[in-house]
């Protein structure tokens, strides 16, 4: 079996793609999780607000 080529940048810049692509998708699903955490937060305050002015 042959020895990949140290000096191929393409198969590094390959790499270096994939890994953006990866930290990309698990950034935007934090900040998506986090947005609902805090309009579920939202939610929970309007209602206890409605009870206390009742």
């Amino acid at each position: 079996m042959a020895q990949p080529n140290p000096n191929d940048t393409k198969i590094e810049q390959e790499r270096s793609e994939s890994a953006m692509a990866s930290l990309k998708n698990q950034t935007e699903d934090n900040y998506t999780k986090d947005n609902e955490k805090a309009a579920d937060r939202i939610a929970d305050n309007v209602e206890n607000a409605k009870k206390d002015d009742n």
